[in-house]
């Protein structure tokens, strides 16, 4: 049975931690790790309670690093098989390791993989298994050009949609969700950890192209899943997380396509990124002020 260490990077997660870590233990890992980037809520102390908590180890921080910096911190020294990301507001049920692990065992090239990933409802979300976003794509999808030429290939969408739903089975893909992953530590060591450069949000597409440009496979399995309660630990600062995900996407195509892409087009997916972030931010003041007014 290969080993596996699961990577617990926490800010906030409430109550959801205690339910994360208990998941990661259930599946009977070899190590267990929390990472916390200095949260304020109760979230470590109710984990420090339980009983079954002796076995987890810890690193807390002084001040909020980021995603990929934390996960990092034990990355550099991984002595399993398999690292396993697994987000502070995530669950995992104890038959999906397993499972993925079984595909690892066949595919000798194949670095990273995750599952489905699903809402508390049992909704699929979107973003579980994706294509790489490239400046034509981006532009289609701003632009709502995809729906006017939806069998243009080069327009398509960078997340799967409903589509994610429709897989039962593995299937290679280009790129999966953040939120879970699981990769083999022979491949990390080969191409390196995560990019520090990305506060949080896209160090998992910058990831998975590093790993394909490098002849390493990514996988997706919709057999299986994990439940996610998106945004648990963005909920006291949404405006900054929307800031790190347009600022990580604009870093994304920065590293990857500038020496192929023209430069009308780079710069236009760079308005449309700034534009995208002031019209979430609008929406999302615009949305509050409207809740306060109805209370």
């Amino acid at each position: 049975m290969p080993t596996s260490h699961f990577i617990i990077v926490n800010y906030n997660a409430g109550e959801w931690l205690l339910r994360s870590v208990m998941s990661a233990l259930g599946t009977g890992a070899s190590r267990v790790t929390v990472v916390d980037n200095a949260s304020v809520d109760d979230s470590l102390a109710k984990v420090k309670k339980d009983p079954n908590s002796s076995a987890v180890e810890w690193v807390e921080n002084t001040q909020n690093i980021g995603f990929a910096a934390a996960n990092n911190l034990v990355l550099r020294s991984i002595d399993a098989d398999f690292a396993v990301l697994l987000n502070p507001d995530c669950e995992i049920p104890t038959t999906t390791l397993p499972a993925i692990l079984e595909e690892f065992a066949q595919r000798p090239r194949m670095a990273l993989a995750s599952c489905r990933i699903e809402n508390e409802d049992g909704q699929t979300h979107a973003t579980s298994k994706r294509r790489f976003p490239t400046p034509l794509s981006a532009l289609g999808r701003m632009l709502k050009l995809n729906r006017i030429w939806p069998d243009d290939k080069r327009l398509a969408d960078f997340d799967y949609a409903s589509d994610a739903d429709k897989s039962t089975g593995f299937e290679l893909v280009e790129a999966v969700s953040g939120a879970f992953m699981v990769v083999r530590a022979e491949a990390i060591k080969e191409v390196g950890l995560l990019d520090e450069a990305y506060f949080m949000h896209c160090e998992d597409l910058d990831w998975c192209m590093r790993f394909r440009l490098a002849d390493w496979q990514v996988g997706y399995h919709g057999g299986v899943f994990v439940t996610h309660a998106k945004g648990v630990s963005s909920r006291s600062r949404p405006f900054g997380v929307l800031w790190n995900l347009h600022r990580g996407m604009a870093r994304f195509f920065d590293k990857f396509y500038q020496s192929n892409s023209p430069f009308w087009l780079r710069w236009l997916v760079k308005v449309g990124i700034l534009a995208s972030f002031g019209l979430r931010v609008i929406t999302g003041l615009a949305a509050n002020l409207l809740g306060r007014g109805q209370k």
